[in-house]
Protein backbone atom coordinates (compact mmCIF):
# COMPACT_ATOMS: atom_id res chain seq x y z
CA UNK A 1 0.00 0.00 0.00
CA UNK A 2 1.17 3.49 -0.74
CA UNK A 3 2.74 5.10 2.37
CA UNK A 4 1.09 8.19 1.63
CA UNK A 5 -2.35 6.88 1.09
CA UNK A 6 -2.27 5.31 4.63
CA UNK A 7 -1.06 8.59 6.16
CA UNK A 8 -3.82 10.52 4.14
CA UNK A 9 -6.30 8.19 5.90
CA UNK A 10 -3.92 8.72 9.38
CA UNK A 11 -5.30 11.94 8.68
CA UNK A 12 -9.03 12.23 7.96
CA UNK A 13 -9.31 10.23 11.29
CA UNK A 14 -7.69 12.77 13.52
CA UNK A 15 -10.28 14.52 15.83
CA UNK A 16 -10.29 18.35 14.91
CA UNK A 17 -8.69 20.30 17.51
CA UNK A 18 -11.20 22.20 19.98
CA UNK A 19 -11.12 25.42 19.34
CA UNK A 20 -9.84 27.95 22.33
CA UNK A 21 -11.76 30.27 24.01
CA UNK A 22 -10.51 33.66 23.99
CA UNK A 23 -9.52 35.38 27.50
CA UNK A 24 -12.86 37.32 27.50
CA UNK A 25 -15.00 34.25 26.58
CA UNK A 26 -13.24 32.42 29.32
CA UNK A 27 -14.17 35.02 31.86
CA UNK A 28 -17.38 35.33 30.51
CA UNK A 29 -18.34 31.36 31.02
CA UNK A 30 -16.66 31.85 34.37
CA UNK A 31 -19.43 34.82 35.01
CA UNK A 32 -22.57 32.57 33.83
CA UNK A 33 -20.85 29.78 36.40
CA UNK A 34 -20.69 31.99 39.34
CA UNK A 35 -23.97 33.71 38.61
CA UNK A 36 -25.46 29.85 38.45
CA UNK A 37 -24.08 29.63 42.14
CA UNK A 38 -25.90 32.46 43.22
CA UNK A 39 -22.33 34.25 43.86
CA UNK A 40 -23.94 37.24 42.02
CA UNK A 41 -20.76 40.10 43.77
CA UNK A 42 -18.10 37.79 41.91
CA UNK A 43 -20.11 37.23 38.76
CA UNK A 44 -20.27 41.09 38.31
CA UNK A 45 -16.52 41.36 38.81
CA UNK A 46 -15.57 38.87 36.29
CA UNK A 47 -18.22 39.57 33.20
CA UNK A 48 -17.13 43.41 33.70
CA UNK A 49 -13.59 42.29 33.20
CA UNK A 50 -14.65 40.33 29.78
CA UNK A 51 -16.64 43.89 28.71
CA UNK A 52 -13.74 45.53 29.11
CA UNK A 53 -11.82 42.91 26.71
CA UNK A 54 -14.16 42.58 24.38
CA UNK A 55 -17.08 45.68 24.27
CA UNK A 56 -18.44 43.83 21.02
CA UNK A 57 -20.10 41.03 22.21
CA UNK A 58 -24.21 41.69 23.29
CA UNK A 59 -23.85 38.18 25.19
CA UNK A 60 -21.76 39.94 27.90
CA UNK A 61 -24.07 43.22 28.28
CA UNK A 62 -26.84 40.22 28.38
CA UNK A 63 -25.02 38.60 30.80
CA UNK A 64 -23.94 41.37 32.79
CA UNK A 65 -28.00 42.49 33.16
CA UNK A 66 -28.85 39.40 34.61
CA UNK A 67 -26.53 39.77 37.16
CA UNK A 68 -27.40 42.67 38.51
CA UNK A 69 -31.27 42.05 38.14
CA UNK A 70 -30.56 39.01 40.51
CA UNK A 71 -29.05 41.13 42.44
CA UNK A 72 -31.91 43.73 42.74
CA UNK A 73 -30.11 46.88 40.27
CA UNK A 74 -32.61 46.89 38.32
CA UNK A 75 -31.98 50.00 36.94
CA UNK A 76 -28.39 49.27 36.11
CA UNK A 77 -29.48 46.14 34.86
CA UNK A 78 -31.81 47.85 32.37
CA UNK A 79 -28.78 49.99 31.07
CA UNK A 80 -27.02 46.54 30.62
CA UNK A 81 -29.53 45.19 28.05
CA UNK A 82 -29.83 48.77 26.18
CA UNK A 83 -26.20 48.52 25.69
CA UNK A 84 -26.81 44.42 24.46
CA UNK A 85 -29.31 45.12 22.17
CA UNK A 86 -27.47 48.70 20.82
CA UNK A 87 -25.43 45.48 19.74
CA UNK A 88 -28.06 42.85 18.77
CA UNK A 89 -31.67 43.56 19.01
CA UNK A 90 -32.90 40.14 19.27
CA UNK A 91 -35.53 38.61 21.01
CA UNK A 92 -33.74 36.93 23.35
CA UNK A 93 -32.31 40.34 24.71
CA UNK A 94 -35.62 42.07 24.49
CA UNK A 95 -37.03 38.58 27.02
CA UNK A 96 -34.47 39.43 29.14
CA UNK A 97 -35.50 42.97 29.78
CA UNK A 98 -38.72 42.64 29.50
CA UNK A 99 -38.86 40.09 32.22
CA UNK A 100 -36.67 42.37 34.14
CA UNK A 101 -39.37 45.06 33.66
CA UNK A 102 -41.75 42.81 35.23
CA UNK A 103 -39.67 41.97 38.32
CA UNK A 104 -39.12 45.75 38.73
CA UNK A 105 -42.42 46.95 38.58
CA UNK A 106 -43.76 44.46 40.90
CA UNK A 107 -41.22 45.35 43.43
CA UNK A 108 -42.20 49.25 43.48
CA UNK A 109 -44.43 51.17 46.24
CA UNK A 110 -44.40 53.81 43.31
CA UNK A 111 -47.28 52.55 41.58
CA UNK A 112 -47.24 55.23 38.81
CA UNK A 113 -43.50 54.16 37.86
CA UNK A 114 -44.51 50.41 38.03
CA UNK A 115 -47.41 51.16 35.57
CA UNK A 116 -44.77 52.92 33.01
CA UNK A 117 -42.55 49.67 33.75
CA UNK A 118 -44.97 46.67 33.03
CA UNK A 119 -46.47 48.84 29.94
CA UNK A 120 -42.72 48.92 28.73
CA UNK A 121 -42.72 45.51 29.58
CA UNK A 122 -45.46 44.49 27.50
CA UNK A 123 -44.57 46.39 24.51
CA UNK A 124 -41.41 44.84 23.80
CA UNK A 125 -42.03 41.48 25.14
CA UNK A 126 -41.71 39.25 21.40
CA UNK A 127 -44.49 37.99 19.68
CA UNK A 128 -42.97 34.59 20.30
CA UNK A 129 -42.75 34.54 24.11
CA UNK A 130 -46.38 35.95 24.58
CA UNK A 131 -47.93 32.80 25.56
CA UNK A 132 -45.27 32.40 28.68
CA UNK A 133 -45.67 36.08 29.65
CA UNK A 134 -48.61 37.26 28.41
CA UNK A 135 -50.92 36.87 31.31
CA UNK A 136 -48.50 37.20 34.93
CA UNK A 137 -47.72 40.88 32.88
CA UNK A 138 -51.43 42.30 32.16
CA UNK A 139 -52.55 40.66 36.04
CA UNK A 140 -49.73 42.39 37.19
CA UNK A 141 -51.10 45.54 35.13
CA UNK A 142 -54.43 45.36 36.71
CA UNK A 143 -52.89 44.97 40.12
CA UNK A 144 -51.31 48.06 39.68
CA UNK A 145 -54.26 49.77 38.59
CA UNK A 146 -56.44 48.25 41.90
CA UNK A 147 -53.66 50.34 44.03
CA UNK A 148 -54.10 53.57 41.38
CA UNK A 149 -57.84 53.38 42.47
CA UNK A 150 -58.83 53.09 38.90
CA UNK A 151 -61.26 50.18 38.85
CA UNK A 152 -62.15 50.41 35.31
CA UNK A 153 -58.82 49.71 33.69
CA UNK A 154 -57.62 47.52 36.06
CA UNK A 155 -61.04 45.75 35.13
CA UNK A 156 -60.18 45.68 31.68
CA UNK A 157 -56.42 44.38 32.39
CA UNK A 158 -57.93 41.25 33.94
CA UNK A 159 -60.26 40.63 31.02
CA UNK A 160 -57.40 41.05 28.45
CA UNK A 161 -55.63 38.43 31.07
CA UNK A 162 -57.75 36.13 30.89
CA UNK A 163 -58.78 36.55 27.38
CA UNK A 164 -62.43 36.90 27.57
CA UNK A 165 -62.75 39.42 24.85
CA UNK A 166 -66.80 39.17 24.38
CA UNK A 167 -66.51 40.74 28.14
CA UNK A 168 -64.43 43.09 27.42
CA UNK A 169 -66.22 43.91 24.08
CA UNK A 170 -69.32 44.22 26.70
CA UNK A 171 -67.09 46.69 29.32
CA UNK A 172 -66.32 49.28 26.54
CA UNK A 173 -69.55 49.49 25.42
CA UNK A 174 -70.98 50.43 29.10
CA UNK A 175 -67.76 52.92 29.25
CA UNK A 176 -69.11 54.18 25.95
CA UNK A 177 -72.62 54.41 27.30
CA UNK A 178 -71.41 56.37 30.52
CA UNK A 179 -69.66 58.47 28.83
CA UNK A 180 -72.33 59.96 25.83
CA UNK A 181 -75.29 59.07 27.59
CA UNK A 182 -77.77 62.84 27.73
CA UNK A 183 -79.92 61.48 30.69
CA UNK A 184 -79.19 62.29 33.97
CA UNK A 185 -76.88 59.24 35.18
CA UNK A 186 -76.72 58.64 39.44
CA UNK A 187 -74.70 55.66 41.16
CA UNK A 188 -76.20 53.76 44.19
CA UNK A 189 -74.00 53.47 47.05
CA UNK A 190 -74.14 51.55 50.44
CA UNK A 191 -76.12 48.50 48.77
CA UNK A 192 -73.89 46.69 50.77
CA UNK A 193 -75.74 47.07 54.17
CA UNK A 194 -78.70 46.21 52.58
CA UNK A 195 -79.20 43.43 50.26
CA UNK A 196 -76.69 44.02 48.05
CA UNK A 197 -77.04 43.52 44.37
CA UNK A 198 -79.58 41.16 44.43
CA UNK A 199 -82.58 43.67 44.40
CA UNK A 200 -81.02 45.51 41.11
CA UNK A 201 -81.11 44.63 37.34
CA UNK A 202 -81.78 46.56 34.14
CA UNK A 203 -85.22 48.31 33.93
CA UNK A 204 -85.98 48.32 37.83
CA UNK A 205 -87.98 50.87 39.13
CA UNK A 206 -86.22 53.28 42.29
CA UNK A 207 -87.72 55.78 44.51
CA UNK A 208 -85.36 58.87 45.64
CA UNK A 209 -86.19 60.42 48.62
CA UNK A 210 -84.39 63.43 50.07
CA UNK A 211 -83.23 63.11 53.65
CA UNK A 212 -82.25 67.00 54.51
CA UNK A 213 -82.20 65.67 58.49
CA UNK A 214 -79.78 63.22 57.38
CA UNK A 215 -77.29 63.69 60.68
CA UNK A 216 -74.33 62.44 58.21
CA UNK A 217 -74.66 64.44 54.99
CA UNK A 218 -77.83 67.06 55.05
CA UNK A 219 -78.02 66.39 50.79
CA UNK A 220 -78.45 62.62 50.76
CA UNK A 221 -81.19 60.73 48.90
CA UNK A 222 -82.33 57.72 49.69
CA UNK A 223 -83.10 54.62 47.42
CA UNK A 224 -86.19 52.70 47.91
CA UNK A 225 -87.67 50.03 45.66
CA UNK A 226 -90.99 48.58 46.63
CA UNK A 227 -90.66 50.39 50.35
CA UNK A 228 -87.46 48.72 50.92
CA UNK A 229 -84.28 50.69 51.14
CA UNK A 230 -81.92 49.63 48.98
CA UNK A 231 -78.98 52.39 48.96
CA UNK A 232 -78.00 56.15 48.62
CA UNK A 233 -77.62 57.96 45.70
CA UNK A 234 -73.49 58.23 45.69
CA UNK A 235 -72.14 61.68 46.84
CA UNK A 236 -68.70 61.15 47.21
CA UNK A 237 -65.57 61.44 45.01
CA UNK A 238 -64.60 57.41 45.63
CA UNK A 239 -68.27 56.44 44.59
CA UNK A 240 -68.51 58.37 41.62
CA UNK A 241 -67.55 57.57 38.07
CA UNK A 242 -67.43 59.33 34.70
CA UNK A 243 -70.41 60.96 33.89
CA UNK A 244 -72.77 60.08 36.87
CA UNK A 245 -73.90 63.02 39.65
CA UNK A 246 -73.89 63.02 42.64
CA UNK A 247 -76.79 63.61 45.32
CA UNK A 248 -75.44 67.43 45.82
CA UNK A 249 -75.40 67.52 41.85
CA UNK A 250 -79.01 66.43 41.75
CA UNK A 251 -80.50 67.97 44.38
CA UNK A 252 -81.99 70.98 43.14
CA UNK A 253 -83.83 68.56 40.69
CA UNK A 254 -86.04 67.40 43.17
CA UNK A 255 -85.73 64.17 41.67
CA UNK A 256 -88.54 61.34 42.92
CA UNK A 257 -88.04 58.56 40.15
CA UNK A 258 -84.90 56.47 38.63
CA UNK A 259 -83.85 52.98 36.86
CA UNK A 260 -81.63 50.82 36.55
CA UNK A 261 -79.24 50.98 33.65
CA UNK A 262 -76.47 48.43 34.29
CA UNK A 263 -74.47 47.04 36.61
CA UNK A 264 -70.94 48.49 35.64
CA UNK A 265 -68.04 46.52 36.65
CA UNK A 266 -69.87 44.28 38.60
CA UNK A 267 -70.41 46.76 41.33
CA UNK A 268 -71.50 50.11 40.27
CA UNK A 269 -75.34 50.33 40.40
CA UNK A 270 -76.10 53.10 37.47
CA UNK A 271 -78.99 54.27 37.45
CA UNK A 272 -81.15 57.28 34.94
CA UNK A 273 -83.25 59.72 36.36
CA UNK A 274 -86.72 60.03 35.38
CA UNK A 275 -89.21 63.04 35.43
Amino acid sequence: MDKRYGESLDHWHQKPKKKELSKSEVLFEEAKRLNSEKRYSDALTLVNVAIESDETNFKYYTCKGIILENLGRYSEAEKAYDEALELNDSDDVYENKARMLYKWANSLNDKTKALNLIDEAIQILPISKTDEYFERFWYLKGSIYDCLAQPIESRRCYLIAEGMTDELKALDEDINFLKNSTDTLINITGTQFYFGHEPFAKGIPLTLIAEPENEHDSDAIRVEIEGETVGYVANNDHTLVDNVKSATQIKAMNPKKAEVVLIYLGQYVIAKLIK
